[in-house]
């Protein structure tokens, strides 16, 4: 079974050689649909070899970059110098086809990354915001979100969601939600969100400290054998909206770990037409992938 990797950091530790055997060995069929924090800054030697397998997007750093500078209320304003490089570079390569979509876009992680530095938790609904949503209305692009599942956050989400109808808003790691009501609740009511689930596996925490906090938040989802009843329900009743990912954040992360707890944890667990929806179809449908 194929598997579509829409939350794949291609950072520098990996050559694009490395990556195209890595991907060939491990049956991935498309990786990507997130930029790369620690760098390549020039992803084309990635493109050109990999091609249309490489799911490339832009917005990622640029946000970073504001963040640091600016802080959350640079996030917000849509007159920044670096959100019109970006809004100009964002529709020159979609218009070039070099890029499906923005993302991954950081705008809440205020309990869910341990650097205090790039904490945050920007209004999701804001004019720095709503202009990127509104390229990707016009050049039918995804947008990738990291959030998490705060109430203000929540209806922010809604927000755009409702005013962003025809555009794809993929959550990433599922809004480190262990609430599937409310998830259930946000799939049944926007036909445009969609739960990325990368990081909710187990061994992504590999220390006692991480691995304790993220059983305490309820973040794992599945494991090397097993994947929870109610998110199995979840995912059952909304077989369309599931993607996966390995969130290769920094080089401690075991690829070849995290993608057999995928194939054995969590798709193994689902019917077989699910699996098959949540492995890759999903993707290839939403984001457009050939």
């Amino acid at each position: 079974m194929v598997i579509a990797d829409v939350h794949r950091h291609v950072q520098r530790w990996i050559t694009p050689d490395g990556l195209l055997a890595e991907m060939d060995e491990l049956k991935i069929g498309w990786a990507g649909a997130v930029s790369a924090p620690y760098g390549p800054w020039n992803i084309q030697p990635y493109t050109q070899l990999l091609g249309q397998r490489y799911i490339a997007t832009t917005g990622q750093m640029t946000i970073t970059d504001i963040h640091r500078s600016k802080g959350v209320r640079g996030i917000e304003d849509a007159q920044t110098q670096e959100y019109k490089l970006l809004v100009d570079e964002a529709n020159r390569f979609f218009e070039a086809g070099e890029i499906k979509g923005l993302g991954e876009l950081i705008l809440n992680n205020e309990n869910t990354n341990p650097n205090p530095a790039v904490r945050r938790k920007a209004r999701i609904d804001s004019p720095g915001i709503t202009q990127l949503m509104d390229i990707a209305k016009r050049w039918n692009g995804f947008v990738q979100i990291h959030a998490e599942d705060d109430a203000i956050s929540v209806k922010e989400l809604e927000h755009i969601a409702t005013q962003y109808s025809t555009v794809p808003i993929i959550l990433s790691h599922c809004l480190f939600t262990a609430d599937t009501k409310l998830m259930d609740g946000l799939l049944s009511k926007y036909a445009n969100l969609y739960c990325e689930m990368s990081a909710r596996n187990e061994s992504m925490y590999s220390n006692y400290f991480a691995k304790e906090k993220a059983e305490r938040y309820g973040w794992i989802i599945f494991d090397a054998q097993s994947l929870k009843a109610n998110w199995k329900a979840l995912i059952e009743k909304h077989p369309t909206r599931f993607m996966v990912g390995t969130d290769n954040f920094n080089a401690s992360v075991d690829t070849r770990q995290v993608v057999r707890q995928i194939r054995h944890g969590l798709l193994r667990n689902l019917p077989h037409d699910v699996a098959m929806m949540v492995a890759s179809e999903n993707a290839i449908r939403v984001m457009r992938l050939k």
